[in-house]
């Protein structure tokens, strides 16, 4: 306990119990009996030095299985194509290494759910259009078996889309969309948003937005954000868009769309419809036409197959 006095002086010399020390507090200072370590303390702090070395090792393992400068938790290396079903949830099937790949597409909204609209188009008209002619592309094309998420003029639930998919066991997710600015009617060009950071499928679905994004610059289109590349989280009811520079792993989710499907998955934001020149050149029936064509190319950059030549034009719709 602490004496809570100061140094005295006793008539015999220095009290024993109270051997000269420098003073603390305005010469204060306290005697604390000297005790001998118990025995629990002693075993706890041999659990932490073992826990301390397990950390290590497994760390160590995750610096050798993910890939240099990956944020999200390490992906294991891929199982032989072979083998179809994996068993896992996280990827219940591999990845096609060979054509024909399967490619599934998505018209967003459908039925009753327009989406988006202008005196010109409602958005779901547009994605429908651009679907279909996408789909005569890859139809056409002996490297690819096109699949629809939803058939046209059906609405379908996020989950039940990513379940026809998975069933189809697809290799590559494009869903399509267009933009629209109440605001101002200024606002104009193509953004792209693939499975974000940290996820089984980020790596690819990146890559496949750089494509898309790539083929539609060199069409003409602006490219927002710089890149066309963007990364899109939801904090409750807010949506937060980062450029693709923003590699940082988030806990929050992006588009259902692109979180949900086991394989690589973009959204795309075709054009603005409350733009009348991105209207005339990518949400018309003919800009869809065109739009349908550059991402058929973007596709076929994305798995290295050589487009069909434009003289194979996809029939109007």
């Amino acid at each position: 306990r602490c004496l809570g006095r100061a140094v005295t002086q006793k008539r015999g010399g220095i009290d024993p119990m109270k051997q000269a020390r420098p003073p603390r507090r305005g010469g204060v200072y306290c005697v604390r009996p000297r005790r001998r370590p118990a025995r629990w303390a002693l075993y706890a702090a041999a659990v932490s030095m073992a826990a301390g070395l397990l950390s290590a090792c497994v760390g160590q393992v995750g610096r050798v299985l993910a890939p240099e400068g990956f944020g999200g938790v390490p992906c294991m290396p891929e199982p032989a194509a072979e083998s179809r079903d994996t068993g896992d949830p996280e990827r219940p099937y591999t990845l096609q290494t060979a054509p024909p790949y399967t490619v599934a597409l998505d018209a967003g909204h459908g039925g009753m759910d327009t989406g988006a609209h202008s005196r010109h188009v409602e958005e779901v008209a547009v994605c429908e259009q651009t679907v279909d002619a996408l789909y005569d592309w890859l139809e056409k094309d002996p490297n690819y078996e096109p699949v629809r998420a939803r058939e046209n003029g059906v609405d379908l639930s996020i989950a039940d889309r990513v379940k026809n998919v998975t069933e189809r066991q697809a290799s590559l997710l494009l869903s399509i969309h267009a933009n629209y600015d109440g605001s101002t009617r200024q606002s104009h060009g193509f953004e792209c948003f693939p499975t974000p950071p940290g996820r089984v499928y980020s790596g690819e679905s990146l890559r496949a937005a750089q494509c898309l994004a790539e083929a539609m610059g060199q069409a003409g289109h602006r490219l927002r954000g710089g890149n066309g590349v963007r990364f899109a989280y939801y904090y409750g009811k807010r949506k937060k868009i980062v450029d693709s520079t923003d590699t940082k792993p988030r806990a929050e989710k992006s588009f259902g769309i692109v979180e949900q499907p086991h394989c690589p998955a973009v959204l795309v934001e075709q054009c603005f419809l409350s733009n009348s020149s991105d209207y005339d050149a990518w949400a018309s029936p003919a800009g869809c036409r065109r739009a349908g064509r550059v991402y058929y190319e973007a596709v076929c950059a994305y798995f290295g197959t050589e487009p069909l030549p434009k003289a194979q034009a996809a029939a109007p719709q």
